[in-house]
């Protein structure tokens, strides 16, 4: 139980800085977006979520993600239409 907390607060606190991330490069461009971060992030969550299913249960886990998802269709959005 303890690996899942401590996993759980790792993901989030990387997921959070990854919405930042792409936000600032996306509406303001600061800096560039982290491409492999996202990668990276998105096979650790996959993986962590398969070996701790109740990971998913935890809001600060879950709602980056979603956030994540949501920049990137924007991104796409933006690029080719």
């Amino acid at each position: 139980m303890e690996k899942q907390k401590i996993l759980s607060i790792i993901i989030s606190i990387l997921g959070i800085i990854i919405v930042v991330d792409n936000f600032l490069a996306e509406f303001f461009n600061i800096g560039v977006k982290q491409d492999s971060l996202v990668a990276g992030y998105c096979i650790a969550f996959v993986l962590i979520s398969i070996k701790f299913p109740d990971i998913l249960k935890s809001k600060l886990v879950i709602i980056p993600m979603y956030i994540i998802v949501l920049q990137t269709l924007y991104s796409l959005v933006i690029t080719y239409i």
